[in-house]
């Protein structure tokens, strides 16, 4: 007689810990979802909203907070603080509330503007193709290594004005960095090599601060550095966390969207074929990238008093996991969820969280993705993907291969 196993708590059914998480987290995500508006996670002390209409409604509050100091001992968003212990300066605008947050990113969007953004397109394409040249030739490569993760890197470091044989290094910091910046349970391994890289990027950035003070560029780090917002400025330090930041968050991010959109798009060979005769649609496509398997499956809130979210009473404190991945999926949305479709009309989605703290780096995002998918479809007209056994990161909150090898 066979024991019949019990179904794993809901927090770490939800994690990276579970393989089914790992092969398909939307169907648990869809589970959740109908349970309730708002599913208590006594594991991690944290309710979990997955409908659309309260995801979107919680990220547009612009009342609860984000910092995890103000999160309550026991709850889910309480376990980040271990990452500011021990440490006197400000966490970065990621986790900050308003005043400070405001400030931060007043100042930011002086620097990293739509229009440097734009000013960069003929540039990212070229990165993209010097990239696929490396492997032009090659029956097989894995595309994670050899475009997804270097390009994002490639066109930040330029921005910024990075000297290319230091990109190398760059991206190793944001790999290294990364791994534990968004793990409250990374290994003390993974965490004393975090620190490495931190404390390296952090010294290398200080210099070319200086070096920028002393005799300003076209870059951002010099923008950043003359940047004002109502007679605000950003110290050094400020500059040094919000580069880690866009290097970190947004590099990263990038890097998920472009693997888990090719997979699919891929796995999908009659939406490649849709795709190719009409190239107009690559916008489209990378919209439903976003939505379909974007690179955030979930992010936090935190209660600033006693209020009701999602239809449930909450407290002050109270840690909120919005779960980005189920409210994509809402049936309630969009007709046939689970289908991916580069023609889907009005395609909405939170990929890019909302609110105040809507993703800075969006427009940036979306340039790369474009440019990048359209780039790799024109010169590889016979792109396929090879049966493989896909391998995922393991960060919790996020979605992304370790690799993924296509054929030409």
């Amino acid at each position: 007689m066979t024991q019949k196993q019990t179904p794993p708590a809901l927090g770490m059914s939800l994690s990276p810990v579970n393989p089914e998480y790992q092969k398909d987290p939307f169907t648990l995500l869809d589970e959740v979802r109908e349970q309730g508006r708002a599913v208590y996670d006594e594991m991690f002390g944290r309710y979990i909203v997955s409908r659309f209409e309260d995801v979107q409604a919680i990220l547009n509050d612009r009342d609860l907070n984000v910092d995890p100091r103000k999160a309550d001992e026991s709850s889910l968003m309480a376990s980040f603080r271990q990452r500011f212990a021990g440490d006197n300066r400000e966490p970065s605008m990621l986790f900050l509330d308003p005043p400070d947050h405001t400030r931060l990113r007043g100042l930011v969007s002086k620097a990293f503007t739509p229009r440097a953004i734009e000013q960069m397109r003929d540039r990212i394409g070229a990165i993209a193709n010097e990239l696929l040249d490396k492997v032009e030739g090659q029956s097989s490569f894995d595309l994670m290594t050899a475009f997804c993760q270097p390009y994002p890197t490639i066109v930040i470091a330029e921005m910024l004005g990075v000297d290319p044989k230091d990109q190398a290094d760059f991206k190793r910091w944001t790999d290294d960095g990364v791994a534990a910046g968004f793990d409250p349970f990374a290994s003390e391994e993974t965490q004393k090599r975090a620190k490495v890289a931190r404390e390296q990027l952090e010294e290398y950035l200080r210099k070319a601060i200086a070096e920028r003070r002393a005799e300003p560029k076209d870059d951002l780090i010099t923008a950043l550095l003359h940047a004002e917002d109502e007679g605000n400025f950003f110290n050094d330090e400020e500059v040094v966390s919000m580069i880690a930041l866009l290097l970190g968050a947004g590099n990263v991010t990038t890097t998920d969207l472009l693997g888990n959109g090719v997979k699919n798009l891929l796995q999908n060979p009659e939406q490649v074929r849709i795709l190719r005769d009409d190239p107009s649609l690559v916008t489209n496509a990378v919209e439903e990238m976003l939505r379909y398997e974007g690179p955030v499956t979930f992010t936090g809130r935190i209660a600033v008093d006693d209020r009701e979210l999602a239809g449930c009473p909450m407290h002050k404190g109270q840690s909120v996991t919005l779960a980005i991945g189920g409210a994509n999926y809402d049936p309630r949305l969009h007709k046939d969820p689970h289908k991916f479709d580069v023609t889907r009309e009005d395609i909405d989605h939170v990929a890019f969280g909302g609110g105040r703290r809507y993703c800075l780096g969006a427009p940036l995002a979306r340039l790369e993705a474009q440019i990048g998918l359209k780039t790799l479809l024109d010169r590889f007209p016979n792109l396929r993907m090879p049966e493989q056994e896909l391998v995922w990161k393991t960060v919790p909150g996020f979605r992304g291969l370790e690799k993924l090898i296509v054929e030409v």
